[in-house]
């Protein structure tokens, strides 16, 4: 089961942010239709990544299953033991069946942008309510 940490993304991944480093897995609705994993191929370290790309793939007997980055940065950590043993990500994919780890570039932050669109909300509201003073 998930911490209260864990954010979903694009319906079958989760990632956990600490200190600017994301790390992400497939969540528990993103294997309930595999009954098994049959190997897992994800990116160098070292590697840049761009945020909603395809990074890795992981191979099951119904078909491939793509693994997506939540952010734009750098993998800075891999998990080899996935790779060894892909079962592990099936009993246990929010702690030791985590796939990568990345770090998100400096520029990313997505408050930033929800800041920008909340001060562009502002600016409409403002506006409004200069309109109906002038009616009165």
């Amino acid at each position: 089961m998930a911490s209260d940490d864990v954010k979903n993304f694009l319906g079958h991944m989760w990632f956990r942010q600490e200190d600017g480093i994301i790390t992400i897995g497939i969540n528990e609705d993103g294997l309930e239709d595999f009954e098994s994993i049959n190997s897992i191929e994800l990116p160098a370290e070292h590697e840049k990544v761009d945020a909603e790309s395809v990074i890795g793939t992981i191979e099951t007997d119904d078909g491939p299953l793509d693994i997506y980055a939540p952010v734009d940065g750098t993998v800075i950590e891999v998990n080899s033991q996935v790779v060894d043993d892909p079962s592990i990500v099936m009993e246990d994919p929010y702690e030791e069946g985590w796939l990568v780890r990345i770090e998100a570039d400096e520029d990313y932050d997505d408050e930033d942008e929800d800041d920008e669109d909340d001060d562009d909300d502002d600016d409409e509201d403002e506006d409004d309510e200069d309109y109906e003073d002038d009616e009165d």
